[in-house]
């Protein structure tokens, strides 16, 4: 996958250099040659650019890459309008750092829908979540493996999970079944109230909201989510 982190601080740094360790493709931005020189050896392409200039912005590669992450959450302002920048320019998926409660209300505001608080989210952590877009919950266990909290996949819908084979097929460990409410609607929506099934009937067909918590390298996970 090729990612574009813009910001190359101790975060912003960080899930660059984790990243090109998982093999992905990484473009690293920062406006400060300094930081560049500092990681020219662990962040294969780097540039030196104003993210805050729009024409800048748009030389980059924005077609051909999965998603940007904007991490210089210090300077409020060029982090708005780097994002501001990005979301007009309909980026795919754009993701920024906030520095605060007040810095992430204003990026929501301008339509940024996901919004680390490094505080809350290591740079490990997003990059498990970058690679695993529509997962409830991640938990990191090395840089190659996590346990993941997932919806059932439409295309298994109605199977057994016998017959899916998760194991067999993905290498994947499926560890329970959190299982939808059958009546409350808004609880299913929700995830509200779903019971945690450790000792899961495999000839249960798995039916939708149904959630499947499954330990795997993330690569086996994604390869199961997209199959």
């Amino acid at each position: 996958m090729k990612y574009i982190i813009i910001g190359l601080g101790r975060f912003g740094s960080r899930l660059a250099t984790n990243l090109t360790a998982m093999g992905h493709e990484v473009i690293g931005i920062d406006n400060n040659a300094e930081r560049l020189e500092e990681y020219k050896d662990s962040i294969p392409t780097i540039m030196k650019m104003d993210s805050t200039n729009v024409n800048a912005v748009k030389s980059l590669p924005l077609d051909d890459i999965d998603a940007i992450i904007v991490t210089m959450g210090e300077d409020v302002a060029a982090s708005v309008l780097t994002l501001s920048i990005l979301k007009n320019l309909k980026v795919k998926r754009i993701m920024g750092r906030a520095i605060n409660q007040i810095h992430r209300d204003i990026l929501t505001q301008i339509g940024i829908e996901e919004v680390i608080l490094p505080l809350e989210d290591s740079a490990l952590h997003v990059s498990s979540m970058l690679q695993l877009k529509n997962a409830l919950r991640v938990i990191e266990i090395s840089i190659d493996y996590v346990i993941a909290e997932v919806f059932v996949p439409e295309k298994y819908v109605g199977h057994l999970l016998e017959t899916v084979s998760i194991q067999e097929r993905f290498n994947i460990k499926v560890v329970a079944i959190k299982s939808a409410p059958e009546e409350d609607l808004l609880s299913s929506i929700f995830h509200r109230n779903h019971k945690v099934n450790l000792f899961y009937d495999t000839d249960k067909a798995l039916i939708i909201n149904d959630i499947l918590i499954i330990a795997g390298k993330i690569s086996d996970i994604k390869r199961f989510m997209e199959s």
